[in-house]
Parts: structure tokens; C-alpha cells; sequence
């Protein structure tokens, strides 16, 4: 049998359409039956909602077909098709203690994952809890205001990602992209994550498939030690030999340090440690709240629930007048604005929708540039300047409540309209300016009627303060190898880390970090 395998792009079909119209149409593309067609797989999806005809989808797709063809090759439409495969081989050289993975969050369970690939058993050592017994701290905190400073929105199995909307779009060019994908798919992630423009996973979602991770870990031999908060490196000759813990000391063969965005109190003893850190620019802002009804009828115009046509999403962007970018972030169709405070005594919002965006809101952040010298470019200034804001935000909501104002009231135009929200919190009337800093309060202001004219609805808007957990305002230098500046065998990954923006992206940083240094003992990643 001679197979051939083509890439066929630019097919249209309606929503709701099958495996079997896809094939037709595929194999007409190529001017051969569908009998002769041996398999089907979908590069990429995406929709096409514009203009006056009906909504399609947009399909580019692989086939292996039976036999010599003679094809007219077209880039736009027909190509041959030459995948790409990756095989890691197994370190030769095994260290004397196991590497250590700090975090068990995207970066830390996929550098574990990694690890695993090269035949090692990692240890993975995380501050919080498995992600069953972390949904009843969230629970509790929503419903009583019970918070558990290491186990809640921020911190435990999973990390930040695992109450958010699962996002798994990245600007990141890399082959480990796919692996990724791929492992989230083995995991319960379904199969469409590998093929549609804008993946996600819904945090219900997402919970099962850290279980799942963990699970399929343990069998591979790795070793979780939850409850177990990192103190301080242990340090011996300049080089990195492990963990001080609360319970005691664990050594290391290399330490992968993927903490996430908000490890205060470790950043503060890395920097007394000797650590190079650097003060790294983020965003700080509000949540916006809209009823996804008017998103969905702002971007899809007469389509608007047209049948298959998912809840629609935005993004928007402008500059204020001293020239900051303001614009959204983390956009959840169909999702809930939540309380994810860590410390006592701070308000701090995100947001969070499941797999079906099936909310009757939309919601995003919508942040202001922020800089090091607004906040004195000490590479630990950047906590206290985000304490500060949630710490004042609290202050003018009280108890279990949340800071919020109309986009009119705080344009000063009016009261405005006020959406009904479906945060865990009530939202307390308050001028968002006293808890925002003055560049960020004047230059959301400035930047309203601009992000207003891309997406009218946002004029009727609840602003919820306050979202400053964006990224991580420090970032750990490191070399080309991924290796820390400071000390051998400490690998700093991830968003903690300062080096990635999202659960595809820390997800690759943590395991392009292991495939560094497994190459040192021997292990290689090649093409197959």
C-alpha cells in the first residue's frame, strides 16, 4: 500500500456539521472517493462569523489517502504533508538525589511530566492541597470568608489556572506546544484543544485533568508531598543542593523552581539568599462584568444565536495620554468574576468559566500598563505595591464584599445602568479610583471612550476592583540554559518565574527547563 498524506485547508462548513460532511468535502477537495481516504485528522478550526452569509467553520485538515495521486498543490488549499515528531531519550547519567519540581502548577506538573519521559522519579513539593480538598478552602472562603493562606485561588494542585477559564491560546513558538496539547488531551482535555483557533478547558474541566496528571504521575514513580511549604534553598558550593521545608530539609539533584505568580514570602528569601532578581512590569486594574448577551450581539451582529455559534469573546486595546496600554485581559465568556484573595486583609479579583461558558455574563480584566519606576524599580517593591491596592480595596468593600461602580459613575457620567452580577461576593458601591493608583485610575479614564467605541456594551458595565495578580511583578534571571544566574542546578520556570503568561506557555517553559538540563546527564530530545 502507497500512502500519501495531504494537508487540505480552507474548507467551510456549518455548525453542526459531522466527521462524515468533513471527510466529503476533504476528499472532493482532492478529487478522490472518500473510500479511498484512510484517515481524517483536523489541524485547525476556527469560525467565521462575518458578513452576511451564515456562520461557518473554517477546517484545515490532514488526509492519508490510498494510492498515487496526482494533486494540484495550491498553498492556499492543498499541500503535502510532512508532520513532526519528537522522542526524548532517557538520561544516562542518574543523579544522586531525584530533581525536585517546587509547585504544582502548570510549569511544575508538566517539568514533571517531563522528567518522567527521561525516566526519572521527580519529587514535587507544593505549599497547597490536591484539588479536591482545595475546592472546599475556595468554597469556604466564598461562602463564609474562611480563607487558608496556603490553600485558596492562588495557591495548591494546579496553581492560579485551575479557577480561571483555562485558556490555552500562547504566542510561544516552540515544539513542546503540541506535547503539551497533547498530554491535556491523555489527561481528559478532548480532542478539539488540538485543533480550534481559541482551546480552553473550562476550570470544571481542568480540575478533573490535574487529578488525572497527578494520578498517571504517582504510577510513573514521581513523589507529591502536599502541605509542605519551600523555606529556603540549600546551597553548597555556589550550587543549589535542594529545599529547607517546614518539616526539614529535601536534597535535590536539580531544583525547578515553578512557584507561580504570587510566592510573596519566598521571593523575599530568594533576594536575601543572593538570588538575582529584577523587578519586572505587569498590570494592574478592574474586572468589567457585561451581559454576554450584548457581547454576543456586538460580535456576531445578526448571527447572534445563530445555532453552534459559541459565546462570543473580546479583546480591547487602546492608550491612555501619557501613553499606557490599557486593555483586557483574561476574557471569560460565559464566566463569574470571583474573589482570589491569598493574604488576610486584601481584595483581589479574577475570573473563571466553565468548559460550556454557559454564564449569563461575560467578564475580563481591564489593566493599565505598569512599569518598575511606578513602583520604585526594587525588584521586591513590586509586592508591597500590589498589597498596597488590595489591601486598600478591602478596606473601602468590608468583609466577603467587593469594590465595584458603574462605567458611568466612574466616567463620571451618572449612575448608569447596573448589571446583575453573579459573583460569590456582593459588590459594594465605591469610587475605584481611591483604590487603584492615580496613573492607573487616570489612564483607565483616558482610555474608556476609545475601548467603548470597539465594544459599545462595555458602556454598561460593572468595574469590580481589584485585579493586580496579572504576573508576577519580580522576575528570576537566568541564562540561556534556563539555569539561574546566581546558583548551578536552580532552574526558575514559569509564571513565577517572570517567563511565561498563561498554562500552555509556563507549561513549555517547565519542560523546555528539564530538557536543558537532562541534556547535560545524557537525555535528548530529537526529531523522529
Amino acid at each position: 500500500m502507497h500512502v500519501n498524506r495531504f494537508a487540505v485547508r480552507n474548507l467551510r462548513l456549518a455548525p453542526g456539521s459531522g466527521k462524515r460532511e468533513l471527510l466529503e468535502a476533504a476528499a472532493g477537495r482532492l478529487s478522490v472517493s472518500p473510500g479511498k481516504v484512510l484517515s481524517l485528522s483536523i489541524l485547525k478550526r476556527s469560525m467565521d462569523a462575518r458578513g452576511r452569509r451564515p456562520p461557518v467553520y473554517e477546517y484545515s485538515v490532514v488526509l492519508e489517502v490510498d494510492g498515487e495521486l496526482k494533486v494540484q498543490e495550491s498553498a492556499a488549499e492543498v499541500s503535502r504533508y510532512e508532520g513532526e515528531e519528537w522522542a526524548v531519550r532517557p538520561v544516562t547519567t542518574l543523579p544522586r538525589h531525584p530533581p525536585l519540581v517546587v509547585g504544582a502548577g502548570p510549569a511544575g506538573l508538566f517539568a514533571a511530566l517531563r522528567l518522567c519521559e527521561y525516566g526519572l522519579r521527580p519529587v514535587i513539593l507544593e505549599q497547597g492541597k490536591i484539588v479536591r480538598e482545595r475546592m472546599a478552602d475556595v468554597a469556604a472562603y466564598w461562602r463564609k470568608g474562611i480563607l487558608n493562606p496556603l490553600s485558596n485561588v492562588q495557591f495548591g494542585e494546579g496553581g492560579a489556572g485551575a479557577f480561571s477559564d483555562g485558556k490555552l491560546t500562547t504566542r510561544v513558538k516552540d515544539f513542546r506546544k503540541e506535547w503539551v496539547l497533547r498530554r491535556l488531551v491523555e489527561a481528559g482535555g478532548g480532542e478539539e484543544i488540538l485543533f480550534d483557533s481559541r482551546p480552553h478547558l473550562g476550570t470544571d474541566r481542568l480540575r478533573r485533568i490535574i487529578a488525572n496528571v497527578r494520578e498517571y504521575l504517582t504510577k510513573r514513580g514521581a513523589v507529591f508531598f502536599f502541605g509542605r511549604r519551600a523555606r529556603e534553598l540549600i546551597i553548597e558550593e555556589n550550587r543549589v543542593r535542594g529545599i529547607i521545608t517546614e518539616e526539614g530539609e529535601l536534597p535535590a539533584g536539580a531544583v525547578f523552581l515553578a512557584t507561580g505568580h504570587s510566592s510573596r514570602e519566598l521571593y523575599r528569601a530568594l533576594g536575601k539568599q543572593g538570588v538575582d532578581l529584577q523587578a519586572k512590569g505587569f498590570a494592574v486594574g478592574v474586572r468589567v462584568e457585561l451581559p454576554q448577551e450584548l457581547v454576543n450581539s456586538q460580535q456576531y451582529g445578526r448571527w447572534a444565536g445563530y445555532p453552534g455559534l459559541s459565546p462570543a469573546e473580546f479583546s480591547i486595546k487602546a492608550r491612555s495620554g501619557d501613553g499606557r496600554g490599557v486593555y483586557s485581559f483574561c476574557m471569560c465568556p460565559g464566566g463569574t468574576v470571583i474573589p482570589a484573595g491569598a493574604e488576610p486583609g486584601g481584595v483581589v479579583v479574577n475570573g473563571m468559566s466553565g468548559a460550556m461558558r454557559s454564564g449569563k455574563n461575560a467578564n475580563a480584566a481591564l489593566v493599565v500598563e505598569t512599569r518598575p519606576e511606578d513602583f520604585g524599580g526594587d525588584p521586591l517593591k513590586g509586592l508591597d505595591f500590589q498589597r498596597r491596592w488590595e489591601k486598600r480595596g478591602y478596606e473601602l468593600a468590608g468583609e466577603m464584599a467587593l469594590p465595584s461602580q458603574t462605567v458611568a459613575a466612574f466616567l463620571g457620567k451618572g449612575s448608569g445602568p447596573e448589571v446583575h452580577s453573579n459573583c460569590p461576593w456582593p459588590l459594594k458601591k465605591a469610587d475605584l479610583s481611591e483604590c487603584l493608583p492615580r496613573f492607573a485610575s487616570t489612564a483607565l479614564r483616558d482610555a474608556l471612550p476609545a475601548l467603548i467605541a470597539q465594544l459599545p456594551p462595555l458602556a454598561g458595565g460593572n468595574l469590580i476592583g481589584v485585579e493586580t495578580r496579572t504576573s508576577s511583578p519580580v522576575r528570576i534571571l537566568r541564562d540561556g540554559e534556563m539555569r539561574s544566574l546566581t546558583f548551578k542546578n536552580l532552574y526558575p520556570v514559569g509564571e513565577g518565574a517572570g517567563y511565561a503568561g498563561g498554562i500552555v506557555s509556563a507549561a513549555i517553559d517547565g519542560a523546555r527547563a528539564v530538557d536543558h538540563w537532562a541534556a547535560e546527564s545524557g537525555g535528548k530530545v530529537s526529531r523522529v
